[in-house]
């Protein structure tokens, strides 16, 4: 079946009410629990065989995550289907009004290479929860893992509710032409600007989850040992090739030293100078993405670490020294490469940080109350944590999206839900009183009578 064909397919069933029940919805959600935990080790295996994740750290990024998300949804589905009735108002008296969750009809979903499995099927999730028909469209770099989906959802999935579709800039091009009701991508800034300007071409609404340049700041106050360990965990997970990871640690003057001593300390022992087997450590996704990452490299003052094998697409985890108009401060970086600038006081930080795009993430190390106020106050990021990092997607609670450049709208657990929902408000009137207050003809009584309640 072609993709326009597909398409098609999935609008008919949507028509004829596929999942417009709780019975229905959570058949597919408990399907696709089951495509993922009964799958784990094949899963797992088809990233390592994409970018040499390690076991554990797939399980952890790729699998459990998944799994906590559909539980959520399963215990929390019924009470977020519920219409909600909400107040009325003295001018529609006597009346009742009602939003309705009303799914959006057939989406499309773009995934990322650098975590395919989870950043393809969380928005799925939300997705099923609303009740839409999905076609998935996974990143061709990501061949193995991408071809395992495919097979997967073909096996659990009747098409016309989830289907996979595999493919490059073409496929892409041509499902971005198709009369979907909504889109959500997950990428680059530079492809989510195509994307929203083809959703715009038919005024589709669209979700983007981008990117951007991830601060870390670090006050004088911080316990180092602590935010070193926390910050190059959050950096090396993935070899760095995560949205929310730290990009750069901009640290007080009077600590930058110890810093960077307790993070040599702190690699050391990650990886005990061992990134051979590949057990604790991923490797870069291809030679294009290693070359730019060795550009980077090649262009910075590095202190540490960032040796290279462009065979294995391997590049040891570096400490730079760097300065706001390096090339490595230019872009986001999107490997294990971590400048470190410094900063004098606080209004520095918000000074820098302002003027430049704001971030998906944004990381704080600091005991003092109102260094926090101040960073949440006056500068703009999607999401983070304080003296920790990237944790913040771990909880279903909590809203994960971007702001400007970095993204727009937002996900996980209830605001999956909801990103893939529109809200319908119906008012309910009964037919009795009728009073000809609102209706022709017009006259100076009836002005005066609307002034007095209603003005």
């Amino acid at each position: 079946m072609n993709i326009s064909d597909s398409v098609k397919n999935q609008k008919t069933a949507f028509s004829q009410g596929v999942l417009r029940t709780h019975e229905d919805r959570t058949r597919c959600l408990k399907l696709l629990r089951d495509l993922v935990s009964e799958n784990e080790e094949a899963l797992c295996n088809a990233v390592a065989q994409d970018f040499g994740k390690p076991y554990v750290e797939a399980f952890a990024t790729e699998i459990y995550t998944l799994l906590h998300e559909i539980d959520f949804h399963l215990k929390h589905l019924a009470k977020w289907m519920k219409p909600e009735s909400v107040s009325g108002s003295i001018a529609v008296f006597p009346s009742k009004s009602v939003i309705y969750n009303r799914p959006f009809g057939t989406v499309l979903v773009i995934g990322a290479w650098n975590y395919p499995i989870h950043l393809a099927l969380m928005p799925v999730i939300g997705a099923l929860s609303a009740g839409n028909t999905v076609i998935l469209k996974p990143s061709e770099l990501s061949a193995h893992t991408s071809a395992l989906l495919a097979k997967l959802t073909d096996h659990y999935f009747e098409s016309r509710v989830f289907k996979v579709v595999e493919g490059a800039v073409d496929e892409t091009q041509e499902l971005l032409s198709q009369p979907f009701d909504k889109i959500f991508f997950t990428g680059s800034t530079r492809v989510g600007k195509i994307v929203m300007k083809a959703a715009a071409e038919q005024l589709i609404p669209v979700n983007l989850e981008l990117g951007g340049k991830s601060p870390t700041i670090v006050h004088h106050d911080a316990n180092l040992d602590v935010s070193a360990k926390r910050i190059w965990w959050g950096k090396t997970i993935n070899a760095g090739q995560t949205c929310v990871a730290p990009d750069f640690v901009l640290i007080h003057e009077s600590v930058k030293e110890q810093f960077i001593e307790k993070s040599k300390e702190v690699l050391n022992t990650f990886f005990k100078n061992d990134y051979v087997t590949g057990s604790n450590y991923s490797r870069i996704i291809n030679e294009d993405h290693f070359d730019r990452l060795k550009g980077l490299l090649e262009s910075s003052n590095v202190i540490f670490g960032g040796s290279t094998n462009r065979e294995t697409l391997f590049i040891e985890p570096a400490i730079i020294d760097a300065k706001w108009d390096d090339p490595i401060m230019q872009e986001e970086i999107f490997g294990p490469l971590l400048p470190v600038l410094s900063y004098k006081n606080e209004s520095e930080i918000v000074e820098q940080l302002t003027a430049r795009p704001a971030p998906l993430a944004l990381y704080l190390f600091t005991e003092k109350q109102e260094l926090q106020h101040l960073i949440l106050e006056q500068v703009p990021f999607g999401g983070g944590c304080f003296n920790e990092t990237i944790t913040h997607l771990g909880n279903p609670h909590l809203p994960f999206g971007g702001v400007g450049s970095s993204g727009m709208g937002s996900y996980h657990g209830k605001y999956s839900f909801e990103t893939f929902t529109r809200k319908q408000g119906v008012l309910k009137k009964p037919l009795w009183p009728d009073p000809d207050l609102k209706y022709p003809p017009y006259d100076e009584s009836k002005i005066k009578w609307l002034k007095k309640w209603f003005v």
